[in-house]
């Protein structure tokens, strides 16, 4: 019992010890309010926790967020929920460990996202 309680907080305690906290600007060229980000390995589906703080950021808005990013990969997804509970978009193929600055855009109808990484 002692021995599967050390392995469990070890194991927890691993994953912290592999992320490094990352800051980048983020413009919202949506048209939505960006209410939740979060991220995940390329394909994976495996979506860490919103990492957005309120308030949401509006249409047109940039800000600064961060997060605590992994160091085991690159290539990742973002994914964004939406103040007016709209479906969540996806960008997928965005290489976290270079991201300075992006502007994500999105057509709801098509549900085609796009991302500039020089807005």
């Amino acid at each position: 019992m002692l021995r599967t309680m050390i392995a469990v907080f070890l194991s927890l305690g691993a994953g912290e010890a592999f992320a490094q906290e990352t800051i980048f600007r983020l413009k919202n060229s949506t048209g939505y309010p960006i209410r939740q980000l979060s991220v995940s390995p390329t394909q994976l589906n495996m979506w860490g926790p919103n990492f957005l703080r309120p308030p949401p950021i509006k249409p047109g808005e940039a800000r600064e967020v961060s997060y605590k990013a992994p160091t085991d990969y690159c290539m990742g997804d973002l994914k964004a929920g939406f103040a007016d509970d709209g479906a969540p978009a996806v960008w997928q193929y965005l290489n976290l460990c270079t991201l300075q600055k992006i502007s994500l855009h999105y057509d709801r109808a098509s549900g085609v996202t796009t991302a500039r990484y020089d807005e």
